[in-house]
């Protein structure tokens, strides 16, 4: 066999090999490519398996906005009892924690000094009354003289003035006896309500001057609550707003209440604003300095479609939720109104009650996919 046929023949035998591999490749590569089209539309047809507490059905509900705050209690009615007069007390009746009623003696003075001051006045009333009875007679007849010629007109005006003097001077003395008597009745310092007894300051034997300090009274029965806000919710706030509280001591017993004053300015370096709280129910075993919680309802809403936050999603289109539809997720646009119970209801229009959506944040959810509900115990 020559050179050149042998060449031909492997020639010939390199092109049937090629061909015969490339008919394998395409041979397999037609095979393959229907086994990787099931495996997608397997993925797309998945039914996905969602439990009742990933889901939320519409309907129908009462919206609330509240503000919160927590505060301590301090008594509505407080005042410190001071001594009207100069003297010595005499006797202190009550202590510390003592429950005392409106107009109960509460401490006395020392009278002696007071009576004799009474007493003086007293004296000097009838003899400013006597003086002006004669001074008055004495004007009668002078005038009476002064028409007959008997004495000057001059007499008669001398004695006139007179007269009207000592007349004002009854009433000075009788100002000066009231003045007296107040003081005397002041000797015995009375309860201007019915209170309890925070702090005793001054004891018996004790010399006190005008507006001495005595003692401290508090109707613990009616108390406030003194809280701390920030701007953000006091602006949303206005006086008699009602308002509901727990206070420490009183588990879960709910008080009514009412917001009583808001400070014009923020505190200097917590930049929080005062807000009063006045609690209106009254209970004897109510105390200054307890912990209280509560509550101030600043709008609310009857019949409204609301969602949780956590339903709400976003796309290129824009904001919608997933609904489920015969076993199918479905995207359905909403339009959001406003937001409640500090951003966790979103108050929404374009939904229908009784439709069910996805509450729970599942980034992997598409619409058209297929759900199933799966009942949990």
């Amino acid at each position: 066999m020559s050179t050149s046929r042998k060449i031909l023949i492997g020639a010939i035998v390199v092109v049937v090999v090629v061909v015969g591999g490339a008919v394998a490749w395409q041979s397999n590569k037609g095979v393959s490519t229907p086994a990787a089209g099931a495996e997608t539309a397997r993925t797309a047809d998945r039914t996905i398996e969602l439990i009742p507490a990933e889901l939320h059905t519409i309907k129908p509900r009462g919206l609330v906005d509240v503000v919160r705050f927590t505060g301590t209690t301090q008594p509505v009615d407080q005042t410190i009892v001071k001594s009207r007069v100069a003297g010595r007390l005499a006797e202190v009746l009550v202590r510390e924690g003592d429950h005392v009623a409106k107009g109960q003696v509460l401490a006395r003075f020392e009278v002696a000094e007071l009576q004799a001051k009474v007493n003086e006045r007293r004296s000097a009333v009838e003899a400013a009354r006597a003086d002006a009875r004669w001074t008055a007679r004495d004007r009668s007849d002078k005038e009476s003289l002064a028409s007959r010629n008997i004495v000057s007109q001059s007499a008669a005006d001398q004695a006139r003035a007179t007269a009207e003097n000592r007349s004002s001077m009854v009433a000075v003395a009788e100002a000066q006896l009231e003045v007296a008597m107040r003081n005397l009745a002041d000797a015995q310092v009375v309860a201007p309500f019915d209170a309890v007894v925070g702090e005793r300051i001054a004891n018996q034997g004790e010399s006190l001057p005008i507006d001495g300090k005595i003692m401290t009274l508090l109707d613990t029965s009616h108390v406030e609550i003194a809280a701390q806000m920030p701007a953000a919710d006091v602006v949303r706030l206005k006086v008699d707003q009602p308002v509901t509280a727990t206070l420490e001591g009183f588990d879960d017993r709910v008080f009514n209440g009412r917001i009583a004053r808001i400070s014009p300015t923020t505190q200097v370096g917590s930049r929080s604003i005062p807000v009063y709280v006045e609690i209106i129910d009254r209970h004897e075993s109510l105390r200054g300095g307890l912990f209280g919680t509560g509550t101030v309802i600043v709008k609310e809403k009857n019949h409204a479609l609301a969602v949780p936050v956590s339903a709400m999603r976003k796309d290129d289109q824009g904001e919608f939720v997933l609904a489920i539809e015969n076993a199918v997720l479905v995207r359905k646009p909403v339009g959001v109104v406003r937001t409640w119970s500090r951003g966790e209801l979103v108050e929404v229009k374009g939904l229908e009650s009784g439709m069910q959506i996805v509450s729970a944040p599942l980034p992997g959810l598409r619409a058209g996919q297929r759900v199933k509900i799966v009942e949990t115990r």
